[in-house]
């Protein structure tokens, strides 16, 4: 399904709730798996749905591999068909059941608003990871900026990162998008009130930010796939995965329920039974800036970077 408005286009995939696509001001936004429409990787169901159909941003319940119910990884909201219960030219609701209850998405675009509005309400019966789960392409590196407090990293296949390290803030070697081989995973720990990370991208020629509300997500996983990885892996480049969270980092939903490393930081790493709702955003600026803070303001953000501050159309009510 086709969702537009004027400045901005989505494409939404509800046989496997991935959003594939991305436009804002005739720049797409999102990376997608080259091999969507290779019908050898299509046929294989050794693959997990998640990883034949990967594309653009979808949400886990739980988040990475489901070592506590035996699903698949990153949960039945990235690899089953959603129903639709609501549609209009730019916007959508659709459910989806999952191992520890159901989630209602709602996708909307607006006239001018260089952002896409995310919201989705959890009914778990049972403690629980999320995660937003976007991806975005890089064609000649980039550079990051978050307003975290400390730098977590894992084990991985290709590290360019010290493993098992922390950091306070940002991680220095993350700022740069490498230009090595890489396949490495990170965890910011954020800040209480609103969470910001942006991903200042060279050849494109623009700025994105994920909005999130620190004290629901209280981490973004950071994963870096940079051709280090076979089979049908070989051919990707520039992807970069800034994953706004509550969970463990890389240790998987069994160690999100119990002591962890994430844990130990001071925050969260599993939403309790009950009802939750948690907005999301994702916003693209012109130009390559180097974010230094982002408030809510009026009917806009308002953008501190190095060079300026700016402002760009937002619903400030999303975050309410």
């Amino acid at each position: 399904m086709i969702l537009s408005a004027r400045g901005i286009s989505a494409r939404w995939d509800a046989s496997c709730g991935h959003l594939p696509s991305l436009v804002i001001d005739g720049s797409s936004v999102l990376w997608s798996a080259p091999w969507r429409s290779d019908p050898r990787v299509q046929a294989d169901p050794a693959i997990p749905m998640v990883d034949r159909r990967l594309a653009g941003t979808f949400v886990c319940a739980p988040f990475g591999r489901d070592d506590g119910d035996d699903g698949p990884p990153h949960g039945w909201s990235a690899n089953a068909p959603w129903r639709m219960t609501r549609a209009g030219p730019d916007a959508l609701t659709a459910v989806r059941r999952l191992s520890r209850g159901h989630v209602t998405a709602r996708i909307a675009l607006r006239n001018d608003h260089p952002v896409l509005y995310q919201t989705h309400m959890l009914d778990f019966d049972r403690p629980c990871t999320f995660a937003h789960h976007p991806m975005f392409a890089l064609s000649g590196g980039g550079t990051l900026t978050a307003n975290c407090r400390a730098t977590l990293t894992f084990a991985a296949e290709t590290p360019v990162l010290p493993q098992a390290s922390r950091w306070d803030g940002l991680a220095p070697e993350l700022r740069e998008y490498p230009k090595e081989k890489a396949e490495d995973f990170a965890t910011l720990i954020g800040p209480i009130g609103l969470g910001w990370t942006a991903l200042a991208r060279h050849a494109e020629g623009d700025t994105l930010l994920t909005l999130r509300r620190a004290e629901q997500l209280p981490v973004t996983n950071i994963w870096i796939s940079n051709g280090a990885r076979g089979d049908h892996w070989s051919a990707v480049r520039g992807l970069l995965g800034i994953e706004d969270a509550i969970c463990a980092g890389a240790g998987g939903f069994a160690a999100a329920l119990t002591d962890n490393r994430v844990k130990a930081e001071g925050v969260a790493t599993a939403l309790p039974p009950g009802r939750h709702v948690i907005p999301h955003a994702i916003v693209r600026i012109a130009g390559v800036h180097e974010v230094r803070d982002v408030r809510l303001g009026d009917g806009h953000l308002a953008i501190h970077t190095d060079g300026a501050d700016m402002t760009v159309p937002f619903a400030r009510e999303h975050f309410k």
